[in-house]
């Protein structure tokens, strides 16, 4: 005779889940229902309890992710190798003993202490925003992805996590984040914390960086070289030297300290280096009105490699401003140009270069209207608009 385990499922949507996709729709629930039953797929079902899932003990994989569980007690559960729980009420989640479990995303929940001591197994780990204030990781070696973004972290430790390629623990409040053993890191997002210095020497694969808005000084990369993304705006560094990274194409290191001389453009103007936005800039006049001329290069040796080009349309402004006036003229007829406003001249680092008109207020904002140049100043057929 079966003894019937119906009384242990809690919610009523739940259970009745359980009876129309094991039970055939038999009001009464046995052990021998659920007890081969190896996946779980419950997301957005709105249950509020998943009391009752003990009974699937050959469970490998659950997703019961965008319902309105508070709690989640998984510790008869010991096949289980995925969970995703993500975006519940979650205030306590049991994964112990759990020995077999590889993957694990509890995003987005209201946890504040997670217990990861016998997820000896565990490979990924996605607990993003959530509330913990510790992360305990010495017990999970063959940890390779991480992101514990958005809690309350003060110090993340990782020095028994050898195998680990990627980590994002960006919006905490860590001071220390100490990373020589992870060898195999290719990616780190420690950005938005506290951090007043960084040490990378241990982490030869990285390519790429995000490090941006803490207070760290001094930034080595000289055992980065496989970086090619590296943001590490709003700090306090006053010198980076990137000379090594051949593969860099993404950079931003925006308001810090790092100012660089200013570059005399002869026949043109003295360009001052704007530590806002990484380039120089010059205030220059033409036809009786002053125009902003921007050069988007971030270094001075790459302003000397834009001078010639620089001076080169400065030579021959009048005529493109002609042509370009002429270009909106024809684009709309209805446009006086007369009443266009020359607002900026910008060159970009491949010498490719845009010229702007201020066409006034709008109901939605002021209107630009820019147009196109090729490095060898040929004029773009499209116009393009941008408000402010």
């Amino acid at each position: 005779m079966q003894i019937s385990i119906t009384d242990d499922f809690a919610d009523e949507r739940f259970l009745q889940f359980v009876r129309n996709h094991f039970c055939g729709g038999r009001e009464s629930v046995f052990r021998s229902d659920l007890d081969t039953v190896t996946t779980l797929k419950l997301e957005g079902c709105k249950f509020s309890s998943l009391q009752g899932i003990e009974h699937f003990t050959a469970l490998q994989e659950l997703d019961c992710s965008y319902n309105e569980l508070t709690v989640l007690n998984l510790s008869q559960n010991e096949e289980l190798v995925t969970v995703n729980c993500r975006s519940n009420r979650l205030i306590e989640l049991n994964t112990q003993p759990n020995r077999l479990l590889k993957e694990l995303d509890c995003s987005r929940n209201h946890i504040r202490t997670l217990d990861l001591s016998q997820n000896h197994a565990l490979e990924t780990l996605e607990c993003h925003e959530n509330m913990l204030s510790n992360l305990e990781l010495s017990s999970n070696p063959r940890l390779k992805v991480l992101n514990c973004s958005y809690n309350s972290l003060h110090e993340l430790k990782l020095s028994d996590n050898t195998a680990l390629e990627r980590v994002d623990c960006g919006s905490n409040y860590i001071i220390e984040l100490d990373m020589a053993s992870c060898t195999e890191l290719t990616e780190i997002r420690c950005n938005h914390n506290h951090l007043t210095r960084l040490d990378t020497s241990g982490n030869p694969s990285l390519t790429s960086l995000r490090c941006f808005n803490n207070h760290l000084t001094s930034l080595d990369l000289s055992h980065n070289l496989q970086l090619t993304e590296l943001y590490c705006s709003e700090n306090k560094l006053t010198v980076l030297d990137t000379s090594l990274h051949s593969q860099l194409v993404q950079l931003d290191y925006a308001n810090n300290l790092i100012t660089q001389p200013d570059h005399r453009v002869e026949g043109v103007g003295i360009f001052q280096y704007d530590t806002t936005f990484t380039c120089y800039k010059a205030q220059l006049q033409i036809r009786g009105s002053e125009l902003a001329v921007t050069a988007e290069v971030p270094t001075k040796v790459a302003m000397s490699g834009l001078t010639s080009q620089i001076q080169k349309v400065w030579a021959g402004l009048e005529g493109l401003l002609d042509r370009v006036l002429q270009l909106i003229a024809d684009t709309h007829p209805d446009e006086d140009v007369n009443e266009l406003v020359l607002a900026d001249l910008t060159f970009a680092e491949d010498h490719s270069f845009r010229i702007g008109y201020d066409a006034g207020d709008t109901p939605a904002g002021q209107l630009c209207i820019y147009a196109a140049f090729d490095h060898e100043g040929e004029l773009a057929d499209q116009l393009s608009y941008e408000m402010y």
